[in-house]
């Protein structure tokens, strides 16, 4: 991906991509998320919630996603952040 991309462009990818994906159960706690601004735990959520159900985010979205981590974000999710995004690269480096 060329362009800048920020924390709001990186949730509509995942809304597009991964949302209509994810079990209901989860789409709801990524629901809450939204209604209280909790765009750090929306990230990580949408993260947890697709290995969980099995749902692939590409290495694109996975690309934005770090960078948005490592540019700046929540302490006390950093780490457990990029461990859901190396989980991920892990599961598809193994597809």
């Amino acid at each position: 991906m060329e362009k800048d991309i920020d924390t709001d462009d990186l949730l509509e990818l995942l809304n597009t991509h991964v949302f209509p994906l994810l079990k209901r159960k989860y789409q709801c706690v990524i629901e809450d998320d939204r209604v209280s601004v909790d765009i750090a735990m929306e990230v990580d959520d949408f993260l947890q919630f697709a290995l969980l159900d099995g749902v692939r985010i590409s290495d694109d979205i996975l690309d934005v996603a770090e960078a948005e981590v490592r540019g700046g974000w929540d302490p006390e999710l950093t780490e457990r952040t990029l461990g859901w995004i190396a989980k991920h690269r892990e599961k598809n480096a193994g597809a």
